[in-house]
């Protein structure tokens, strides 16, 4: 049985009327039946004027006061529609299909009292007739009539039998009602009626804990346990016994218990986890707990991700330690290679801790795949250019490209171009670094550590120093206080023989590097060195070589220098 919430008018153009007209059968007839005709011809103009004809050849035609109700309802004047649908049913008080209509468009006007009164009529004449009774329930509801409801679910279940829907209502009406005794009685009922059904008695349970009759509701459970003790809703209920009660150590026992439950299927199992998960997170609860309860039921053989799933965004929501949340992750990808959120998330500890072997370990089996997201093959890139297999970064980041599909990754695709530059550089391919540079600064041309980059290796290679000079000097704008970029222009103005303004940058970064040195700026005091030496500051020019020799393995050119005393080029 349906309980109905809401009603609408009947789409039945005419068809009610049409009926009608067969049982007052007079000269009107004709035009009604001609006017249904030309209706569904799609004529609705001469439809509404043979219908009005009808009504001046006869007024109290029930056919033809219910189409033109119908006309008027379908062109939004209710009030009429009303009018011409109530003449009908005056005449007509023995047909059910003349009175229906008007009963409903009642309701769609929301004049339930006018609807309640003729559905009680016609509940008298056509009793066989079970939606009059379904919808007079809708509306006792609606008005909170709760007598009444149940005297009509009364009548429903004398018609059609006890059931389980019917009894909820009833119980849920008593209880609307204030009355206990008969609410629990519906249950009851309900439960003897079915004693081999034990839904029934554990919702009998559920019942009682709901109104805090404690005792009551665990000698219920009791006898169901009695003789199903596997029972899940049982042992659902128990759990939700404990919690209301407060008996921590019997909820926890029976927690793990449902959670690994070998009879639970996956699906009960995934929404019973969540549910514990929502109910942790928003009062607080023992979180220890719970992440022992996953961790029991993440050992039982998995068809899918989803409660893995459900574990890793759980740890990570309560901010547990990476290495906690880390073979979790791990098993979801063992499943489901494919898993962008597991695999992103290993991607991000792995960074974090600047631990490059695992950034390989998670992004090269991304790039195997094919996955579509650039940023495995970004972080894939850096990894291998980091350990120096320059060759095998270039394809990473020719391949990252290819998965870029909109302008949102900007960033990451300057950050791919600059370093894959980079790594032609480390490959001694300068003219496919170049072209990586120049693609990156056409889409940032303010790209200041590509600017530095780009220009210091024309400078080493003694070419294009104009243009060398300009990008230097436009990264020197975006960063003025970075060692490496004022050692570059220096070192640019050093090779363009413009050796006093090469002093003065070179001061400044010897000023920016401050008192503790370590081997990566060995390169810029050897640099200081050779700048002073052309400036004819030869004491000082060797302390800087000797103290760059200092720092790091000296080469060849270096210690020439320094027993030479005298500037050679590389």
């Amino acid at each position: 049985m349906k309980i109905i919430t809401k009603l609408f008018i009947l789409p039945t153009l005419f068809a009610a009327w049409t009926i009608a007209a067969c049982a007052q059968a007079d000269k009107s007839d004709w035009f009604v039946l001609e006017a249904h005709r030309q209706m569904t011809l799609g004529n609705h103009s001469d439809a509404f004027e043979l219908t009005r004809h009808a009504l001046e050849l006869n007024p109290k035609s029930v056919a033809a006061l219910g189409q033109m109700g119908e006309f008027w309802h379908f062109m939004h004047n209710d009030s009429l529609a009303i009018v011409y649908m109530s003449k009908a049913a005056e005449y007509a008080q023995d047909d059910y299909w003349v009175q229906q209509p008007l009963v409903e468009l009642y309701v769609n006007r929301g004049k339930y009292d006018e609807a309640i009164s003729m559905l009680e009529d016609m509940s008298l004449k056509y009793q066989g007739k079970e939606d009059i009774l379904m919808m007079l329930e809708s509306l006792y509801n609606q008005k909170g009539d709760w007598a009444n409801v149940i005297s009509v679910l009364d009548k429903l279940e004398t018609k059609e039998g006890k059931s389980e829907q019917l009894s909820r209502e009833k119980f849920r009406t008593y209880m609307q009602m204030g009355d206990e005794e008969h609410a629990f009685a519906e249950i009851s009922s309900l439960a003897d009626e079915y004693p081999n059904d034990m839904r029934y008695r554990v919702l009998l349970g559920d019942m009682y804990v709901g109104q805090q009759h404690y005792d009551e509701a665990l000698e219920v459970y009791k006898s169901v346990e009695a003789e199903d003790p596997a029972n899940i809703n049982l042992m659902a209920s128990m759990l939700n016994y404990y919690s209301v009660t407060n008996q921590d150590s019997l909820y926890r026992v029976q927690l793990d218990a449902i959670s690994t439950n070998p009879k639970l299927d996956g699906t009960t199992r995934l929404r019973f986890l969540n549910s514990l998960v929502m109910n942790h997170l928003q009062s607080g609860k023992d979180h220890e707990h719970l992440l022992s309860i996953f961790d029991k039921v993440l050992k039982m053989p998995q068809n899918d991700i989803q409660i893995a799933e459900l574990c890793a965004r759980y740890m990570i929501t309560i901010d547990q330690p990476a290495e906690r949340v880390k073979p979790v992750l791990n098993q979801i990808i063992s499943i489901d290679p494919e898993n962008i959120m597991a695999r992103s998330q290993l991607l991000q500890y792995a960074t974090d801790t600047e631990d490059t072997l695992e950034v390989i370990r998670v992004c090269r089996p991304a790039a195997d795949l094919d996955i579509d997201d650039p940023v495995f093959y970004y972080y894939l890139g850096i990894a291998y250019y980091q350990m120096d297999s320059a060759q095998r970064a270039v394809e990473a980041f020719k391949r990252g490209f290819r998965h870029v599909k909109d302008a949102t990754n900007l960033q990451l695709v300057t950050n791919m171009y600059a370093l894959l530059g980079d790594s032609y550089h480390k490959m001694g391919d300068m003219r496919h670094a170049y072209e990586s540079y120049d693609s990156c600064l056409a889409i940032r041309p303010d790209e200041a550590m590509v600017l530095n980059n780009y220009a210091y290796y024309l400078s080493l290679e003694r070419k294009q120093l104009d243009k060398a000079e300009e990008m230097s000097r436009r990264s020197l704008e975006k960063n003025a206080d970075s060692h490496t970029f004022l050692d570059t222009y220096a070192w640019i103005l050093f090779q363009q023989k413009r050796y006093g303004e090469a002093k003065e940058y070179i001061d400044k970064a010897l000023e920016a590097m401050g008192q503790e040195l370590e081997a990566d700026d060995a390169n810029i005091i050897e640099h200081a060195g050779d700048i002073y030496a052309k400036c004819r500051l030869m004491e000082q020019a060797l302390k800087y070589w000797q103290l760059s020799a200092s720092l790091s393995k000296p080469s060849t050119v270096l210690m020439k220098k320094i027993s030479k005393k005298k500037y050679y080029a590389y």
